[in-house]
């Protein structure tokens, strides 16, 4: 049996306040008065690979004794540039606090659209971002693209900053056993049922956030009720199957037995949840709760079942395996 600490738990489910002051572009005017570092991108997940290239501009800042940021947008901007915008592995609001409590001094959120994605580099930073921050220093990943079809690379933005006082930096990629660490590849981890190769790469166990709904309450008559959990439909889930996790109410955690996907056997019945936890050693009336889910590891794909009995037998059994690993107790998150 294997029991995480309640600070794994609090990293894995983004719990805690942001250790640096988030501003929105329009407000950072306060931002403008100290020379700074910054670090841009998307930062979808805030994955090992961000949080080296972060790390890096916070050790040039500190070295110069100037501030690191954080630069990020809002919407991603794959979500306005893509015909088919890949699913997102965190909302903005945690992508935020990753960032904040990351080591920056601040973090600043550029709003991102067509007319923003229309511009060349030289636009972005003359007219985006100088205005607002004294930029020494620009760290980005060295296969970075900005502006019109990602039409700016690292050497048309360091040939623009020469004699403009700013030292542009190309990181190398991180990588996990060959592979660059990226949201794109931990996407497909995910996709593929791989959560524990997605949380070495993420660094932190995959969760996702929802509220608590009204299902078809056939868990409750087989003697397991499940909280049926609605998601943001931007948000990825894992491939469809049986997980073992955690579900975290409030500043508590239990563990849990999640189904991913329509459940075969009650595909076409009413109320049919895509995402359904069995917390287990719990039993409290969440309906329109807050809650959300982290998944260590796949227990079992998605299968219909020949009967009831079979279906009841089984779900008892990912049940039991789930308190294998993590016992039923509640485990306190509170700092």
């Amino acid at each position: 049996m294997s029991h995480p600490d309640a600070f794994s738990l609090r990293r894995d489910f983004i719990l805690g306040k942001a250790l640096a002051p988030i501003y929105a572009l329009k407000d950072a005017a306060a931002l403008s008065r100290c020379a700074c570092a910054v670090a841009i991108g998307a930062f979808d997940g805030v994955h090992r690979g961000h949080r080296h290239l972060i790390n890096q501009m916070v050790a040039d800042a500190h070295e110069h004794g100037i501030a690191a940021i954080a630069v990020t947008f809002d919407p991603d901007p794959d979500t306005v540039v893509s015909a088919a915008p890949a699913p997102k592995l965190t909302l903005v609001a945690d992508r935020l606090r990753l960032l904040a409590s990351s080591g920056v001094d601040a973090v600043c959120v550029v709003p991102f659209d067509s007319a923003l994605a229309s511009l060349d580099h030289d636009a972005f930073f003359t007219r985006v971002l100088l205005p607002v921050l004294d930029i020494r220093s620009v760290h980005v990943g060295s296969n970075f693209r900005l502006g019109y079809r990602g039409a700016s690379d690292v050497n048309a933005i360091r040939d623009w900053a020469r004699g403009r006082g700013i030292e542009v930096f190309g990181h190398e990629l991180v990588c996990d056993d060959g592979d660059v660490v990226s949201a794109t590849r931990i996407r497909s981890l995910i996709s593929s049922g791989s959560m524990e190769m997605a949380a070495a790469e993420l660094g932190r166990t995959y969760a996702v956030r929802g509220r608590v709904a009204r299902g078809r309450g056939e868990g409750h008559k087989m003697g397991f009720p499940t909280a049926n959990v609605v998601i943001d439909s931007n948000i990825l889930a894992p491939q469809e199957g049986v997980y073992a996790g955690f579900a975290c109410l409030g500043e508590e955690a239990w563990p849990a037995a999640i189904n991913v996907g329509l459940p075969p056997t009650f595909k076409g019945a009413p109320g049919s949840a895509k995402l359904e936890a069995n917390i287990v050693g719990f039993s409290a009336d969440i309906y329109e709760r807050d809650i959300a889910l982290s998944f260590t590891k796949q227990l079992r794909r998605s299968r219909p079942f020949d009967s009831l009995d079979e279906l009841i037998a089984t779900v008892e059994g990912n049940i039991q395996d789930v308190r294998d690993l993590y016992g039923e107790g509640r485990y306190d998150l509170r700092a």
